[in-house]
């Protein structure tokens, strides 16, 4: 069916059956790991912000409001802090790295870059929510010209986090921090997976 306004002819869709088809399917869902909304007709098999896995999303209308508010151990506090300034240096890495990769015209690699930039920045505000601090921002990091050297460095720090990662989540008391830290090294070890690809 279609109707003219302003002598063009616009198709008129059928909005209830168009609700009853695609919009009453579609739901918001946030991830429990960096807070951000997600909308979908399911939730994704990773969150596109923070890469935490699917367990880790609810549908918005049941989100705890207190899910970064967390009394934390001094132990727990002290891994925090390190563990934010390890996302920091690490997305300031892939942020050079995504420019080298550009300047190099290599496509694959700027959008590996690029995706690691993100969630590593996102990871680091997810820390910072729960130090109850704003996240700072990069500082300038030195990389690699080379894409394949990026990327085995990029596999060291991969295996660097997750290793102290899986420290902080035995290390720490607190329920919501074993679950967030059991979240980080599900993610980093993808990362990790992503970089052994291409160092064969």
């Amino acid at each position: 069916m279609s109707v003219m306004i302003g002598g063009s002819v616009i198709k008129k869709y059928n909005f209830e059956r168009l609700g009853e088809e695609t919009m009453a399917k579609v739901k918001v869902f946030r991830c429990r790991i960096c807070g951000d909304p997600y909308i979908g007709t399911e939730a994704p098999t990773r969150c596109p912000f923070c890469g935490a896995k699917t367990t880790y999303f609810v549908e918005a209308d049941k989100w705890d409001t207190n899910e970064f508010n967390v009394n934390l151990s001094d132990v727990s506090r002290k891994n925090l802090e390190a563990a934010l300034q390890l996302e920091l240096d690490n997305a300031a890495f892939y942020d050079c790295a995504k420019k080298a990769a550009e300047k190099a015209n290599d496509h694959y690699s700027f959008a590996k870059f690029k995706a690691l930039t993100k969630v590593e920045r996102e990871h680091a505000s997810a820390i910072s929510k729960f130090l109850k601090i704003s996240a700072p921002e990069l500082e300038k990091k030195t990389c690699h010209a080379n894409a394949q050297a990026n990327t085995k460095e990029g596999w060291q720090r991969e295996d660097r986090a997750i290793k102290s990662y899986a420290t902080f989540r035995d290390e720490a008391t607190e329920s919501r921090l074993q679950e967030f830290f059991t979240a980080l090294v599900e993610i980093e070890t993808d990362h990790l997976d992503l970089h052994a690809k291409y160092l064969k």
